[in-house]
């Protein structure tokens, strides 16, 4: 017997049983590496029968510094149930083999078969020898013949007929045929020389040491991609399986090829089981069949999965022939809101527009004590509360002092001013709007004081002068919770506490028709009465020595001095209709005034000047009239504080009107100096008229 390979015969164990693990030499083959722990070389089997395991004796010594290759005696089905037992365990990189068996396990295995490859070169070569052993010659090969070696025996007229075999049946067969023909050499690979011997034939093997050579070092290579590509592949496996979205990946024709473990709880079906099978199957109503179909992805799909909402997006995966696949993604609508809120929130911390606490509201007498036990239990839930009480007694200090004391206080605090805004304007701040809603409407839209309140408190003061329009609108968002911007079709989901307060009798507007009856049931739940201060004249001399105190901070005044005496008998005769916010003004004036004098002189304020700086504090004209007319009037002026209120409403509107004299008429300057915001001041101008 002849071959085109020069190399030694080697004795070869037979195929007896399934094939060692990893550092013993295999049954039915010959090992020639290693595979030690920690050893990064690529693992290689080499499958081949006679010739070709012979082949791969002589050629693999040299890679071995390369790669841990096993020679393995086996074939076909035997083959591939070992190939599938490695590669399961992650025991084998890639396999090398040849004709029929190789074809075979292409088909059959999960690893990269590098197939022992021919050329013209090889044949012709094989075909050399066989004639010098016989001229009756015969080439066999699987699958398909070489154009050039056809083209060699029609050129020379050599009379050497070829044929082709699929399977070892069909080799055996044709061997057979042709020891009948008188055939004496049959050119071949491993199995069709192994079958020629057998019947008495000399069989040339076909596979030149070059082929061999090159085969298994394209085995390292392919090896050395598969880890390349698995690594890869384990790395993004392990990102998308800690992911809370849902991900799963088709191919084509929209079987399932990769599959999370968030998606095996969205849709309770565990990845062994719906790996391989048909999306469409598994669920039906998140189908990418029009996805695949048109190339076009799909974004932000709302879907109920088991009884949750779902946002799902459909996104093609497209290659230079275009559709391979496809990606679907599902990820909880509950988890998109959450983020949604965190990120209104963030960086809060303590809301810079919280200024005060429910500490902050002064006083020991009965009614403030009773007012802030009261506001502490209500600040515990998230019921709306109205607050009510005349202009100056604190109701902001105290919808910022509940705020503070909720579970709502790393949320926003938003306030509003219902009075300070004309309708149109209100309306587009309160509930925001779409881009394009109207003339000079923001780019993107803007969104309204309501949602950006969102996880917090919105505060509407002065709500009995909202127009009844935007009643209609609020009664709304109170209702379903719910925000529609101008503009806009789809509503916004907010969770907002309201409190709500107003110095104006909403009970007396209802009558009147000037307030929706049903809007003022949903405020009116919770309600709290802020006291005047002339209802706790025992809190007054502290009070006001508390807020001259902080004026004098401000004013830099150091070391700080009690008030006047000659004031604080003043503070004490006043009715004080302004409540709070007037005795600050004032406190803050006096301390103006003394901090204009100077050092070493007399502290106490002469009458003249306290009279031109705090005129409310002394008797108007028309008080002065009453005294004129005896005890009696006099009395009987004490014994109705209505009167007493709309004279020093009256004094102060005289004051507030000489003050924008001498400003010439500029509001904005006036309510600097008096202390006083632009709302307060219109509300006092109109009160007097």
């Amino acid at each position: 017997m002849s071959s085109s390979l020069p190399i030694a015969p080697l004795r070869h164990a037979p195929d007896t049983g399934p094939v060692a693990q990893a550092g013993a030499a295999p049954v039915g083959g010959t090992a020639t590496g290693s595979s030690l722990d920690g050893d990064a070389r690529p693992r290689i089997w080499a499958i081949g029968i006679s010739r070709l395991s012979r082949a791969f004796s002589d050629l693999i010594p040299p890679l071995s510094d390369r790669a841990d290759f096993r020679i393995v005696g086996k074939g076909y089905e035997a083959a591939a149930r070992a190939i599938a037992r490695e590669v399961g365990e992650g025991r084998l990189d890639a396999v090398v083999a040849a004709g029929s068996n190789g074809a075979y396990l292409r088909q059959h295995v999960q690893v990269p078969v590098v197939l022992v490859k021919v050329t013209g070169f090889d044949v012709m070569s094989a075909l050399a020898t066989a004639r010098r052993i016989s001229p009756r010659v015969a080439l066999v090969t699987h699958a398909a013949t070489y154009p050039e070696v056809d083209e060699f025996i029609r050129a020379f007229g050599l009379p050497v007929p070829t044929f082709l075999y699929q399977t070892a049946d069909d080799a055996a067969e044709r061997v057979r045929t042709l020891r009948e023909e008188g055939i004496r050499a049959v050119v071949g690979p491993g199995l069709v020389t192994e079958l020629a011997e057998q019947h008495g034939l000399a069989g040339v093997f076909l596979y030149s040491g070059n082929s061999v050579r090159v085969a298994l070092e394209d085995a390292i290579e392919a090896a050395r991609l598969q880890r390349v590509e698995s690594g890869r592949r384990q790395y993004v496996n392990a990102i998308v399986a800690h992911l809370n979205e849902g991900i799963a990946a088709v191919d084509g024709q929209g079987r399932i090829q990769s599959y999370n473990p968030a998606m095996e709880r969205y849709l309770g079906v565990p990845a062994s089981q719906a790996v391989g099978r048909m999306l469409d199957e598994l669920a039906g109503d998140l189908s990418l069949s029009d996805v695949l179909r048109s190339g076009r992805e799909e974004r932000e799909a709302i879907h109920k999965i088991g009884g949750r909402m779902v946002v799902v997006n459909r996104i093609p995966i497209v290659t230079e022939s275009g559709p391979a696949g496809a990606v679907l993604t599902v990820q909880d609508a509950s988890a998109i809101q959450r983020v949604d809120r965190r990120l209104r929130s963030r960086g809060r911390g303590r809301n810079p527009a919280v200024r005060y606490s429910l500490d902050d509201l002064a006083g020991e007498s009965p009614p403030m004590q009773r007012l802030r036990a009261l506001a502490r239990r209500y600040a515990a839930v998230d019921s709306t509360v109205l607050v009510t009480g005349e202009s100056g007694t604190g109701k902001e200090v105290l919808a910022q002092g509940l705020h503070e004391a909720s579970p709502r206080r790393g949320g926003p605090f938003v306030a509003v001013n219902c009075a300070a805004f004309p309708e149109a304007l209100l309306e587009s701040e309160l509930f925001g709007y779409e881009e394009g809603a109207f003339t000079g409407a923001r780019r993107g839209g803007k969104a309204g004081l309501i949602e950006s309140a969102h996880n917090g408190t919105l505060f509407l003061d002065e709500i009995g002068d909202m127009p009844a329009a935007l009643q209609t609108r609020l009664l709304r968002v109170l209702q379903e919770k719910q925000v529609l911007p101008i503009g806009a079709i789809d509503a916004v989901p907010v969770n907002v506490r309201v409190v709500a307060a107003t110095h104006r009798d909403l009970a007396a507007l209802v009558r009147e028709g000037a307030f929706r009856e049903d809007l003022y049931y949903r405020l009116n739940i919770l309600r709290i009465a802020m006291p005047p201060l002339r209802e706790r004249a025992e809190d007054l001399p502290a009070l006001a020595e508390l807020l001259y105190r902080r004026a004098q901070r401000r004013l830099g005044i150091e070391p700080a001095e009690p008030l006047p005496p000659a004031l604080v008998a003043r503070l004490q005769g006043y009715r004080w209709p302004g409540n709070i916010r007037e005795l600050e003004n004032v406190t803050e004036r006096v301390a103006v005034l003394l901090a204009g004098r100077r050092a070493g002189e007399d502290r106490d304020v002469p009458e003249e000047e306290l009279r031109v700086g705090v005129p409310e504090l002394f008797p108007s004209e028309p008080l002065a009239m009453g005294r004129k007319g005896g005890k009696g009037q006099l009395e009987d002026a004490a014994a109705r504080p209505q009167l007493l209120s709309q004279v020093a409403r009256a004094s102060q509107a005289e004051h507030i009107r000489q003050v924008l004299d001498q400003c010439g008429g500029d509001r904005v300057t006036a309510c600097q100096l008096l202390g006083i915001s632009p709302t307060t001041l219109w509300r006092r101008l109109r009160e007097s008229t």
